[in-house]
């Protein structure tokens, strides 16, 4: 149940790689000059000049790479996701690490109890916030019922936007409430 990333994204398996093969070239620089050390002619002058210099310059810029990647990933506000039609983005019961803003598409949200689908939400409505301001488990599955196009925004990015941002948090909080009315009127028929 992966999300489809919206911009380029590199798993751990990639990262690992690059980083593994950065080490192997630094290894390999390090072979050619114990080499040269070790049996010093004209070869492997010639060899050591060479390449050692750009298997060096070629680890330290895979190194770079990897290391503004991963910077930028820890640092970045939003991320983007995007799901396919009827794929579940979380259940009843779930952890609640994130919110969810729709940028295109549409999504369900269903009550476990009986499975009816409680309400429909679409672009520029926003899901997942009770449980972070309850710090409890998700209170609902959410479904998508088209393609979807979701912003991210993680739990401490969320509760810091509600603390630097009055109006998000007054309009947040009414929503809660509002969802809370519902669910309770449901309930009750």
């Amino acid at each position: 149940m992966k999300a489809l990333s919206f911009a380029p994204h590199f798993g751990s398996r990639t990262l690992r790689f690059l980083l593994l093969t950065s080490l192997l070239l630094t290894l390999a620089a390090l072979l050619i000059t114990l080499q040269f050390v070790i049996h010093t002619t004209g070869g492997t002058l010639f060899v050591f000049s060479t390449f050692a210099p750009l298997l060096v310059l070629l680890a330290i810029s895979i190194l770079i790479g990897v290391t503004a990647y991963e910077y930028h990933q820890s640092h970045r506000l939003f991320g983007v996701q995007r799901f396919p039609a009827q794929h579940t983005i979380f259940r009843q019961g779930d952890v609640g690490d994130c919110a969810y803003f729709i940028r295109e598409g549409e999504v369900e949200v269903i009550g476990e109890e009986d499975g009816r689908v409680v309400a429909r939400l679409g672009p520029g409505k926003y899901f997942g916030e009770m449980s972070l301001i309850a710090n409890a488990p998700r209170n609902a599955t959410v479904r998508t019922s088209a393609p979807v196009e979701l912003a991210v925004l993680g739990k401490g990015n969320f509760l810091k936007m509600m603390e630097l941002m009055p109006e998000a948090e007054e309009t947040i909080l009414s929503t809660v409430q509002k969802r809370a009315m519902e669910r309770a009127s449901l309930s009750q028929d």
